[in-house]
């Protein structure tokens, strides 16, 4: 891609794994994952928090456009500004920004097909919300694949809000340092600003925090696979991530020592009530509710299905003599031929572009 945009080339700071295979959480063996395409502008960027999305953040550009307009040195990246920020509010447009880097993506694919074919495989892209998916399959050996979603993300850096804002224990400043925000929308009011809302992320200080728990992460996987089997396909890898997050924030090491059973119930009975309460918040900033995306059918289901699986998996443990098979009937155990790609930004009932072209 640097080849193709001189202007890419510049910003861009390399890709980061992100998601259940960074996570060391995945059910299957590696055959899907999530990456970021980090890029950094050459200048202070002032990113402003949005008061009506908490967790979401806008970047002014119109200062910036200003001071660089007749720098020949960045004439390239002023252009590239010009058709990227949206000129009713001055900010950079979430559409137009994604649009620019899948772009981009869409070319450099292109130019690789020949030499994917020529090694025997096929390339398959799509464009989502947020992801970029490439669908890599072996010609020869049909159920031989590797899906990749692609997420272009700008690197935040430090602000002084984000002391005032971060809502658990700080770990270590750097934590600070490793925010980045991607194209996600927030909600749809106010629509004058929903056009320019990225989502801060900080996926590297969230794998720091997940590492060296024990049994967190069988623990994970069990919530997941109880997850894939009740069919409940919008609660998202990373509202569960995020809720062992916070609790990790709260419990000592020693807690993650217990036997999986024990956790696996206790972190089940955490999860029922945060969909009895109908608040689940993100770890970054606990005015998110990342349940929000959920409709209300979807969320009294949810919450019906998750208290009556708790119900059942707290019985499991006061019964001795249980056998494999009662309780593998309550979990998804996938074949390693499953496809199921998952970006943990994602939201599926995002369609590409209306809510944008709606703004």
């Amino acid at each position: 891609m640097e080849c193709i945009d001189k202007v890419f080339k510049r910003l861009h700071r390399g890709e980061e794994l992100f998601g259940s295979y960074s996570n060391g959480v995945r059910l299957l063996s590696p055959s899907e994952f999530d990456i970021f395409i980090v890029l950094k502008f050459p200048f202070a960027l002032n990113a402003r928090p949005d008061s009506s999305r908490p967790g979401f953040v806008h970047f002014p550009m119109t200062t910036t456009m200003n001071t660089i307009r007749n720098d020949y040195n960045n004439r390239e990246l002023y252009d590239l500004l010009e058709q990227i920020v949206d000129w009713r509010t001055g900010c950079l447009s979430t559409a137009a920004f994604k649009e620019w880097m899948f772009d981009l993506i869409e070319q450099a694919v292109e130019r690789c097909k020949g030499y994917f074919f020529d090694k025997g495989l096929s390339v398959v892209f799509q464009r989502h919300a947020v992801a970029f998916n490439l669908y890599i399959k072996d010609l020869n050996y049909q159920d031989v694949y590797i899906s990749i979603d692609v997420v272009p993300a700008i690197k935040l850096g430090k602000h002084s809000w984000m002391q005032v804002r971060y809502d658990a224990t700080a770990y270590d400043d750097s934590d600070f340092c490793n925010f980045m925000a991607v194209a996600k929308r927030g909600s749809y009011r106010p629509r004058r600003t929903f056009a320019c809302t990225f989502m801060m992320v900080n996926p590297t200080s969230e794998q720091n925090i997940l590492w060296d728990k024990q049994n967190l992460k069988p623990v994970m996987r069990l919530l997941k696979s109880l997850r894939d089997k009740l069919e409940l396909n919008r609660l998202k890898s990373c509202f569960i991530t995020h809720l062992l997050l916070w609790e990790v924030d709260k419990q000592p090491l020693e807690f993650w020592r217990k036997p999986i059973g024990y956790l696996f119930t206790y972190m089940l009975w955490q999860l029922c009530n945060c969909f009895n309460n109908g608040k689940l918040s993100y770890f970054w900033h606990s005015g998110c509710n990342l349940l929000d995306i959920l409709k209300p059918h979807q969320k009294r289901r949810y919450t019906q299905e998750l208290n009556d699986a708790y119900r059942t998996m707290k019985t499991f443990l006061e019964r001795p003599n249980l056998s494999y098979d009662t309780v593998e009937s309550f979990f998804d155990v996938p074949y390693e031929t499953d496809y199921d790609s998952e970006t943990e930004y994602e939201d599926d009932s995002e369609t590409d572009y209306d809510y944008y072209d709606t703004e």
